[in-house]
């Protein structure tokens, strides 16, 4: 599936200190190019009423996506 990465997701990631975190993150989004279907994310639940998404990504973090069907946009 296509990913496209946005500027003020990129401005928050370089807030985040921790070097463990930010490989996490990599390896996340690098499993993104794997997946088929947008369920297959772990941890992904669905905004209601919208095509945004919230993927839990440590027990501080979450990370907020759009999917439009076809690209998803951090």
């Amino acid at each position: 599936m296509k990913y496209k990465i946005g500027r003020n997701f990129v401005k928050q990631v370089k807030k985040i200190q921790n070097k463990k975190l930010h490989v996490k993150l990599r390896q996340l989004i690098d499993s993104i190019d794997e997946i088929e279907n947008i369920n297959d994310i772990s941890n992904i639940k669905k905004m209601y009423g919208s095509n945004y998404y919230r993927i839990k990504f440590d027990y501080r973090y979450r990370i907020g996506i759009y999917f439009d069907g076809e690209v998803i946009e951090f």
